[in-house]
């Protein structure tokens, strides 16, 4: 064989080897268990465990196995590592406590234990590195109940999913573990009562995420829409999704949180919007409370999908507090922004005056006065107008004819042109009841529906819609499906 033809035959198996995809990677993520932190405690639980300085190619510092102690104390950006009271090492950088081997790795932290890895920063960040598979073992037994329907729990695994793989790739951690993203367990939680479904729910689900017109779906959900889940642009700022728009969820009427009340006195609602300044740091006192504006317009100007409520300013004798969107339910300490005002010193919905609504003269007759102050009856073709320039033209042949008096304005025309006019009157009249401003000038009841945003899929529709005979796909598709629900399909990641 000649050796250009060697090199060749080299050069070729370099390239394939480049080429060849390998096995499958894992997707990982890393999740938050606690900022700030100087000193943690690990205790390996179960497997085997590398400690390693510096980043996760870094130089090896000691081994752990099952019930080994590890310690670390940070010192500004000094991380000192000890293994059973010995100190095996320090790092500059980070410090990662590395699950190693091919069986199940379990390592406690806190009251708590976590699969797979944890992360140590040198900024006192905490974090568990694991499989996506794992941490949605922790995950989705913390948002639903192991005893409602299956096809509800697989809903619930794929929009976990879903939700996690649109977060990776933050600057510290991909999400935290709790509400603020998803409520993370750990192996603690996979193994409480009722782990085994969980398990099996995440499985039968294995690696699924959903998509729309082929762009992964930022999975929001909520524990109860009220009754109706909103559009995404009236609870956040940004730009409207199309597989996040509002649609009924009956079956949260069947659940917890359908409907709640709450009663506010003056000074409550001025205690509650002192207290939402300083979480705001907003300077100054908000005083004595003076009234409070609800508007119910969204972000384009029209009612929202469900009636949440979209704007909240709270006027003081010493501050005015707004809160827009889902910022109201922390300024009113509420369940939900669906809310409605039923009693207190409440102003009627401050709204545009509606233009005057035009009464049409219909027939082929009308009746006018004539010199003597009679009333004269005419054939409308008989009647002419006469314009300020003195220009005279029959009635029948003006497209659009009027006579005012001094209380309204008519027009002479059909009855069809009467029926038109009088439903966009009633509906003009609707819109600006809807969209106006409730003013509340003293104490106050708010009767509300739901438990959360609204936005995505809501938890107890989900399970009602099960109970209902609907499968895993079609709850998702019905939360998530927009207006086009051929756009929405589920992709496996590796």
């Amino acid at each position: 064989m000649s050796l250009t033809r060697t090199k060749w035959l080299w050069a070729l198996a370099l390239l394939l080897l480049w080429l060849w995809p390998g096995p499958a990677q894992a997707t990982n993520i890393r999740v938050c268990l606690q900022t700030g932190v100087n000193t943690v405690e690990l205790k390996v639980v179960e497997g085997t465990y590398q400690i390693k300085g510096g980043s996760l190619s870094a130089a090896l510092l000691a081994e752990a196995d099952e019930g080994d102690l590890i310690r670390t104390v940070r010192n500004g950006a000094i991380i000192t590592v000890y293994v059973n009271g010995r100190q095996v090492g320090t790092s500059n950088v980070n410090v990662s406590v590395l699950a190693s081997g091919s069986g199940r790795n379990v390592i406690s932290y806190g009251n708590r234990q976590y699969r797979d890895s944890i992360s140590l920063l040198s900024n006192g960040y905490v974090l568990n590195v694991l499989d996506m598979e794992h941490y949605l073992y922790g995950v989705v037994g913390q948002e639903l109940s192991y005893s409602y329907p299956k096809e509800a729990l697989k809903a619930q695994a794929i929009v976990a999913r879903s939700y996690a793989y649109y977060n990776l790739g933050g600057t510290y951690y991909d999400v935290g573990r709790s509400t603020a993203d998803q409520v993370y367990g750990g192996f603690t939680a996979e193994k409480a009562a009722g782990g085994n479904v969980i398990v099996e729910a995440v499985d039968s689900t294995a690696h699924q995420v959903l998509h729309y017109n082929g762009k992964p779906v930022e999975a929001l959900y909520c524990s109860s829409a009220g009754g109706h889940t909103e559009n995404n642009e009236n609870v956040w700022a940004g730009a409207a999704q199309p597989y996040l728009r509002g649609v009924p969820s009956p079956y949260d009427a069947n659940y917890n949180y359908m409907n709640w009340q709450v009663d506010y006195s003056a000074s409550k609602l001025a205690e509650l919007a002192n207290a939402y300044m300083k979480r705001t740091k907003q300077e100054g006192s908000f005083g004595s409370f003076v009234y409070l504006e609800i508007s119910y317009a969204g972000a384009n100007g029209q009612a929202t999908a469900s009636g949440r409520a979209a704007k909240v300013t709270m006027v003081g004798t010493g501050a005015t507090v707004v809160a827009e969107n889902d910022n109201i339910r922390s300024l009113l300490g509420l369940k939900s922004t669906l809310f409605s005002v039923q009693d207190g010193l409440v102003q009627p919905p401050q709204t545009p005056e509606p233009e005057p609504k035009p009464a049409v003269v219909t027939g082929d007759e009308v009746y006018v006065l004539n010199g003597s102050g009679n009333k004269v009856k005419r054939q409308w073709a008989d009647v002419i107008a006469v314009d300020s320039s003195g220009v005279t033209q029959q009635l029948g042949d003006l497209a659009a004819a009027y006579v005012r008096s001094a209380e309204s304005e008519g027009r002479f025309g059909t009855a069809e042109e009467l029926a038109a006019a009088e439903s966009a009157a009633n509906q003009q009249q609707t819109a600006a009841q809807t969209l106006g401003t409730v003013t509340v000038t003293g104490g106050v009841t708010l009767l509300g529906n739901g438990y959360g945003h609204g936005v995505g899929l809501s938890q107890f529709g989900a399970v009602g819609m099960a109970q209902n005979g609907s499968t895993a796909w079609e709850i998702l598709q019905h939360y998530y499906g927009g207006n086009d629900k051929s756009k929405l399909e589920l992709k496996k990641i590796s």
